[in-house]
Order: structure tokens, then sequence, then C-alpha cells
């Protein structure tokens, strides 16, 4: 059992723990967990609970070889933690004890405040590039890669479902340096591209590839992210720089989605607080608010009778989202659906 980093500010509020199978069976665990300080004396001691703290009653099945990623809050315990410190996670796992040790250090690079240890695009000087990037940056240049092992690491977190951020910056000695963000989070990824003082950024919800190049997309594989190819696509790492343990690592990442559930193309709102989906059924789609923990599907052949499939989804200004739709006479209807008040209205149809 392993810490994500090994060192954070006291300003953080959870650290994310690793725990990896290896003992040759497939074993379960819950969620339940201890925390330890180090004392002066060079013993471990147990760092009371709040009051009434309790874990969700949740029994996670990990296979041999497996890795499961878990979160210590330090909400649950009754203990003042700004004064640093070294702790360790306890774990039992089926009659075996596992920890896993962290410190807590004022300065670390990872805090409240740049929880993946970068500071935001719009900070970095200027002259950003390949002299003076960061440690943890992908850097590419004429004459290579720099630090790619971390597009790695950066996928396996993703496989866990840990909260996470690839930062790659492309000097070529031409034209404006590139620094682009991927920014794992609620389930999806926040893409920002900075070109001198510019930012954009795009929200997109896998990561897939053409067996070639690695791509940020709304489609679930590269057959659905093809269909809805242009602005729906970006290039998580330069084009023709993704290796075949990337490719093979998204193969995987592809395979578990699509066995994991029924969506095959899903599209965020520019806050990130909404996502609508669509299903291999033509007529479904689905809508999720992650503020309220609230979700819903619905399908269009309990509405008018008109529409006989899905062509699209757009979140519009305002939380409202666009259904693109073919209809039963080969013509195309847009519907406006208010996931407040679960109305659709037809705009037009043609």
């Amino acid at each position: 059992m392993t810490t994500e980093w090994t060192e954070y500010d006291p300003s953080v509020e959870a650290v994310w723990y690793i725990l990896k199978n290896e003992s040759g069976r497939d074993v379960e665990t819950g969620a339940d967990y201890q925390l330890e300080t180090l004392g002066e004396n060079g013993s471990w001691y147990q760092v009371p609970l709040v009051e009434n703290a309790a874990w969700y009653a949740i029994a996670y099945e990990l296979p041999a070889g497996g890795s499961i990623a878990l979160s210590c809050h330090f909400s649950m315990f009754d203990y003042d933690f700004s004064g640093g410190g070294t702790y360790r996670i306890v774990k039992e796992v089926e009659g075996q004890t596992c920890t896993a040790e962290f410190r807590l250090k004022a300065g670390a690079a990872i805090s409240a405040d740049t929880p993946y240890g970068f500071a935001p695009l719009e900070d970095l000087p200027e002259t950003y590039g390949a002299d003076t990037a960061a440690e943890g940056d992908v850097v590419y240049t004429n004459d290579g890669v720099k630090n790619g092992e971390a597009v790695e690491a950066f996928l396996y977190k993703v496989s866990l479902h840990i909260p996470c951020q690839l930062r790659t910056v492309q000097d070529y000695g031409e034209g404006t340096v590139m620094a682009i963000d991927a920014i794992y989070e609620n389930g999806h990824f926040l893409w920002q591209m900075r070109q001198g003082d510019y930012v954009a950024e795009e929200r997109f919800s896998y990561i897939v590839t053409d067996g070639t190049d690695l791509y940020l997309s709304n489609g679930a594989d590269w057959e659905t992210a093809e269909r809805y190819a242009g602005k729906e696509l970006a290039w998580l790492v330069p084009m023709e720089t993704a290796g075949p343990e990337l490719i093979s690592a998204v193969e995987k990442l592809t395979e578990d989605r699509l066995a994991a559930n029924t969506a095959r193309y899903r599209v965020w709102s520019a806050d990130g607080q909404w996502d609508a989906f669509l299903t291999e059924i033509p007529t479904e789609f689905g809508v999720n608010f992650h503020s309220g923990g609230w979700g819903s599907m619905y399908d269009l052949i309990h509405w008018d009778g008109l529409e006989t499939a899905i062509w699209g989804l757009e979140w519009q200004e305002g939380s409202q989202l666009l259904l693109v739709c073919e209809t039963v006479d080969g013509g195309a209807s847009r519907l406006t659906f208010d996931p407040e008040t679960e109305a659709l209205e037809s705009e037009a149809v043609h």
C-alpha cells in the first residue's frame, strides 16, 4: 500500500492511497482505515476519530494483481494537522495489516491551492518553455521528450479514478510555445491550452486511441469519437509521440469503460456541473447533476413520436440541453431540454 505522494502541505484535505493485491488470490476490503502519527520517541500513535465517525458498508473486490485507490479524509479525525508531521494510513485486509506513510510539511508542492503540484496556466511567465518548464511537465522539443513517464503515470491514476493532472509543453524552437493541461476531476477532463497570453478550454469525457495517437474525446470509443470528430477531439500528447505502452494503456481504459456502463457519448456543461449522455438505444439519453447527486434517464419515444434517433447533444447557456434528432420522415428536429423542470420543447422541425 502506498500514498499517491510522499509529502503534502498541511492545507490538503485528503490523501489518496493505492492498495495493490500481490497475494496471488482475489480479496475483499472495506472503506474503513485508521490513521497514525509518528511520535518524537519513534512510536506510532493512533489519531482519534471525530465523534460518530463511520464508513459506508462497502465491500471492494480486488482481484489478484489488481489495484484500487481510496482516500483518507482528514475531516474524519479529531486532530490538528496544521503542525505537520509524519503519518501513516493503516488498513486491515483479510487479516493482513497494510500501511502507507506520508509527511505533512509546510510549503510542499501538493497543497490545497496546487492539488497536483502545478501552478495555473495563466500564472506562467511569458517566457515559459523547455528551458524554464517545471519538474513535473512533459516537454516536447526537436530533441525528443523529457519526463515522458509522467504520461504513463497520469493514465494509471485515471484508471484508478484518482483526480490528477498532466501538463505538456511543446517547444520546437519556432513559433509560440504551447502549454497544455489535462485535468481529471469529477470523472472527466478539463483541457486547457495556453498560447501566448490566451488560454482556451474545453471539457471532454474520455481518453481514446486510434491505434496511433491518444485523444481526449466525448465518444466512449474510437468509433464513436470519429462520428463526432472535429472540435470534439483534442490530442492528449503531440501527434505520433505515443508509444505502444501508452496505446495499450488507453485500449485497456476503453475496454473497462465499455464493460462498466452503457454510455457511448457524453458531453459536459461549461462549468462541469452537468453531464448528458447517449446510449446504444437511439432515442435514449441521460442527464446527471453532480453538485446535487441527481440523475435520470429519458427516452424520446415517450415525447411526440416523431424522433427516431438522437444525433447530438450540446449544452447551452443556463444549463439547457440541445438535442439534435432524426425524425420519422427523414428530417431533423431540435429539442431543448430543461433538466431542472424535465421539460422538452421543440425548436423546429424540418
